[in-house]
């Protein structure tokens, strides 16, 4: 199976499962559905709609990792609280670097928003199992002891980033959250 394509970084500083990376431009495809009855993977749908089925010409193409959401964004420090009950869900697919404004074709889902995201510094750990709130939690605080130790400072809120499908088993998905941190401090 190939692999699947990623945005182009260059690594500014590997610490184990901690590293830096500068991040070139990119455009994203952003959905935020809200509601009683959003349930788990609509956000999903609406942009693999617009990646995989929308263009008779050909698909937009996959890319990793995907931005989850779901619930509500707590202040710069706190990246993301996964409740129940929560009627808001967030998700961005980053989109294949072939691609520019002018090329990508116009989603035909008013919901979806495209989004130019300028280069970018970002603190980052990996870990693997499921997204939980407790789990990314535990993997923020991880990572902000480490950006304190280094004398990194965030610029920015945290994301909660996924890089497999939704049957990979927990023991072989990795995910990471990212911190934008300042550029000169690395």
């Amino acid at each position: 199976m190939a692999e699947t394509p990623e945005p182009s970084f260059k690594a500014l500083l590997t610490d184990g499962v901690f590293e830096v990376r500068h991040y070139t431009p990119q455009l994203a495809a952003d959905v935020t559905l809200v509601g009683e009855d959003v349930g788990s993977s609509d956000a999903f749908r609406v942009l693999a709609d617009y990646i995989f089925k929308e263009y008779p010409t050909g698909a937009i193409g996959m890319t990793a990792p995907v931005t989850i959401q779901r619930g509500e964004a707590i202040g710069m420090t706190v990246p993301v609280t996964v409740a129940a009950g929560k009627d808001r869900q967030y998700m961005r697919f980053y989109l294949p670097e072939r691609y520019t404004l002018a090329t990508l074709p116009k989603p035909l889902d008013a919901r979806i928003s495209i989004l130019e995201i300028p280069a970018r510094t970002v603190a980052t750990i990996r870990y693997s199992g499921w997204n939980t709130a407790t789990k990314v939690a535990e993997q923020n605080d991880k990572l902000r002891a480490w950006m304190a130790d280094k004398g990194l400072q965030a610029v920015g809120p945290a994301e909660v980033q996924g890089f497999n499908a939704p049957w990979v088993l927990p023991w072989w998905r990795r995910n990471e959250v990212w911190v934008p941190v300042k550029a000169d401090k690395v």
